[in-house]
């Protein structure tokens, strides 16, 4: 028989009869061949031949045993052709088992109900997007009591803080979890696994599994770790529910930073906003006195902004502010907040631990960010006009210059009417001037 080989897109736009799939299921595909994602579209062939085989519109045949790992083969109703698929071999390393997924059972066995409550979970999230992170490790832990027999379920997000939330047994064995996002790591005894047994005697855990949370366009999310306390808790069925969650979550964490986009990002300049920063001025605040070190705010407000408007037009104007609001952004560390506080005004939280020397050189790396950048702006006379920008930028330190967050605001404002006065373009300390 000739054979020919072909990818999981040729697969799914040639040989599937995807019109006899459900409409839902259609679109899951259509959005896989709109990505392109290598990842996606084997999930989106593989979900889509077990719907298929469930309604009689391919069959399985017997697997072949050629070849390093396990064959899948099908047949489509009518047809003589045979769709093989070579899936990687199992392979097992100190006490490691690594599986593709799939090679799990296409439809896992199980009560879905607690599944489609995780699903359902982000119809909420627009009323109170706040409670998503909290709602969704609170809803994956029930999941994980009801179908995974009392098991811990924990999505540990990549792009986490450490120490902050729940921490993965084994961050090494993580990381090879999210590099691997078509297979399932699963130790059914940590006692057999060298690496795993004494962090895993330490938390009263016996079993472990993990797989990559991925998003639709195949960008890894992070990963859900199962923990269990009895060894050989899971079966290939309950590694195959285990696969569904991690896909659950990751369409809620991408919902989840959608609703964000939206609530809390301006929309013109593509920072955050001030809903945005009224809420972390409070976590960061609270992380300060827990951690007993310092945080700084600095708010930076552009000079003689309303020329610009005048002279140029607003569109010239707008163009600026989206300008300044980059050059903020990249002036400053990933886990900083640059948010536009309204008009010309921008809020920059620089978080804990933070010294006055450091909150000093960091403000003064923002002013000079802003200055270095000539803006070519386009005046209503449709003519090129090149312009400088500058801000002027006033700081406070919590807890050394207020005991809360409406003083502390007050001690930036006040250094920034300071650092106002002409000259501008400088940076004032609260207090500097006493």
């Amino acid at each position: 028989m000739k054979q020919k080989t072909i990818d999981f897109r040729e697969l799914l736009e040639r040989l599937l009869p995807l019109d006899e799939l459900p409409a839902a299921s259609r679109l899951e595909v259509r959005r896989a061949l709109q990505t392109g994602v290598v990842v996606q579209l084997e999930r989106a062939a593989l979900t889509a031949l077990g719907e298929l085989e469930e309604r009689g519109a391919v069959r399985r045949l017997p697997a072949s045993p050629n070849g390093p790992g396990p064959v899948l083969r099908y047949q489509t109703r009518g047809a003589f052709d045979v769709i093989s698929i070579h899936l990687p071999p199992v392979t097992t390393r100190d006490g490691i088992h690594e599986l593709p997924r799939a090679g799990l059972p296409s439809r896992a066995r199980a009560d879905l109900g607690p599944l489609r409550r995780l699903i359902a979970l982000d119809d909420n999230l627009v009323s109170d997007p706040w409670q998503a992170g909290p709602a969704l490790l609170e809803q994956l832990a029930q999941v994980g009591a009801e179908l995974l027999d009392g098991s811990e379920v924990l999505f540990i997000a990549l792009d986490a803080e450490p120490d902050a939330g729940p921490q993965p047994l084994d961050p090494s064995l993580a990381e090879e979890a999210v590099a691997s996002p078509n297979a399932v790591l699963y130790c059914p005894d940590l006692a057999r696994a060298p690496r795993l047994e004494a962090e895993g005697r330490r938390r009263g855990v016996r079993a472990l599994a993990l797989t990559a949370v991925v998003g639709a366009e195949g960008r890894p999310l992070g990963h859900l770790e199962v923990l269990s306390r009895n060894p050989e808790p899971f079966r290939p069925d309950e590694l195959a529910v285990i696969t569904l969650l991690a896909d659950a979550v990751a369409g809620l964490v991408e919902r989840v930073a959608r609703i964000e986009r939206l609530v809390f990002v301006d929309a013109l300049t593509g920072v955050y906003n001030r809903a945005y920063f009224d809420q972390q001025v409070q976590v960061e605040m609270a992380r300060a006195q827990r951690e007993h070190s310092s945080m700084a705010l600095c708010i930076a407000d552009i000079d003689d902004f309303k020329a610009f408007n005048t002279r140029l037009g607003y569109e010239a104007g707008n163009h600026v502010l989206v300008q300044v609001a980059q050059a903020l952004k990249h002036a400053v560390r990933p886990f900083d907040v640059v948010a536009r506080w309204g008009g010309e005004e921008f809020v920059v939280l620089l978080t804990a631990p933070m010294t006055p020397n450091d909150a000093e050189a960091i403000s003064e790396r923002l002013r000079a960010a802003v200055e270095r950048q000539a803006a070519s702006l386009e005046g209503l006379d449709l003519r090129r006009h090149r312009v400088g920008v500058t801000v002027s930028v006033g700081v406070a330190l919590f807890p050394d210059h207020s005991g809360g967050a409406q003083e502390l605001w007050r001690a930036a404002n006040q250094a920034l009417l300071e650092a106002k006065h002409p000259p501008k373009n400088r940076v004032v300390f609260f207090g500097a001037g006493d």
